[in-house]
């Protein structure tokens, strides 16, 4: 008795009209897509929600960059002059000379 080995006890039990579909390369070509779609560790949902994520975190940096620029600018402005500077201690930091009263006013 010859020994078979399973592939072909396989493709013998298959109907001859699905026999093109057992090409060896086809299904270790399936296997591979599969494989790659849902089993692996980079998986291309994966992929996908990185790619997402990455695009997110570029536009927050970008925002943040140009952030960086406008407080850079409002802190040269505040160190060019004491006037300025006071001006920022009074309207953000609630600050007070020692003969004054700051009363705060907050509207509804």
């Amino acid at each position: 008795m010859q020994k078979r080995s399973l592939f072909d006890y396989i493709k013998s039990t298959i109907p001859t009209a699905y026999r093109p579909l057992l090409n060896k390369f086809l299904v270790a070509t399936l296997f591979f897509c599969i494989w790659m779609l849902f089993f692996d560790r980079s998986r291309v949902i994966n992929q996908v929600k990185l790619e997402q994520s990455l695009r997110s975190l570029e536009s927050q940096k970008e925002y943040y960059e140009t952030n960086i620029e406008e407080v850079k600018e409002r802190k040269k402005e505040l160190f060019t002059t004491d006037e300025n500077f006071e001006k920022f201690a009074r309207e953000q930091h609630l600050m007070k000379k020692s003969n004054e009263e700051v009363f705060v006013i907050e509207e509804e």
